[in-house]
């Protein structure tokens, strides 16, 4: 910390105080608005004891403790001289410290630019939201599924059968457990082979991370061409009994013979 040499007049005011400290630092009001960000206009005024510019003693003291405290010199001293001024004005007890919100003026609240950058992202958080919200609607919700064969309880001649339907692409159609084959357009198919009688189909559409769709068809399998059973209390042999003869079979089977 350097020191400097400062001759003490009691008679001279806090202006010419201030002016002389400065010029005792070398410095110009060029340099001293730069290191403590106070307009130049302010510390002529003060230097020159312009009070008639200021509305507050409060704002005044704390640029005049700035200025001295950058300057290096002794703020009580300089304080008091100011003190000593306004009690020579008679302003010292009649002044009555002004609040924030009466020196600072409504409009001064308002920049545009941190408007700006408040108002241009929340409507691109409301689409994002949104955007994000519907896909896990999407995602969570189960597939439609619709099925086009076959009809429920459907009688077939084959022992196979083609179930065919449409659903979501993004979907995963399963019938009674085998996978089947799923187009971009979202139609399916699938050919399974089925015993005979009737057979339930359960065809399960899913998707990876949210909920199924189930139908359910009756299919039965019925050749038209199916062997013949005897039944044993409603059968009349081709030949009479009168008329024939037999041959016990080592198998244990009577073979006829008719004369």
């Amino acid at each position: 910390m350097s020191f400097i040499r400062k001759t003490v007049d009691t008679q001279r005011g806090f202006g010419p105080e201030m002016r002389e400290l400065r010029d005792l630092r070398g410095w110009s009001v060029e340099q001293l608005s730069k290191a403590t960000g106070i307009h130049i206009s302010i510390i002529k005024a003060l230097e020159e004891e312009r009070m008639e510019e200021f509305k507050d003693h409060l704002y005044v003291e704390r640029h005049i403790k700035s200025i001295v405290n950058c300057l290096d010199g002794r703020v009580g001293f300089i304080l008091g001289k100011y003190r000593d001024y306004l009690k020579e004005q008679g302003t010292l007890e009649n002044a009555q410290p002004l609040t924030f919100y009466a020196r600072m003026k409504r409009t001064s609240l308002f920049v545009p630019s941190k408007y700006f950058l408040f108002f241009v992202p929340l409507p691109l958080a409301v689409i994002l939201g949104w955007y994000v919200w519907h896909q896990a609607v999407y995602l969570s919700a189960a597939p439609d599924l619709r099925v086009i064969t076959p009809a429920d309880h459907q009688v077939l001649s084959e022992p196979m059968v083609t179930v065919t339907g449409i659903t979501d692409s993004s979907a995963n159609v399963t019938v009674n457990g085998m996978q089947a084959i799923i187009e971009n357009s979202g139609a399916f198919n699938l050919t399974l082979y089925i015993p005979r009688g009737m057979t339930k189909l359960e065809i399960v559409a899913r998707r990876r991370y949210g909920g199924a769709s189930q139908a359910v068809r009756y299919v039965t399998y019925a050749p038209e061409y199916a062997p013949a059973v005897l039944d044993p209390n409603n059968f009349t042999p081709s030949v009479s009994p009168e008329a024939a003869t037999g041959t016990l079979m080592a198998s244990g089977t009577l073979e006829l013979v008719e004369d």
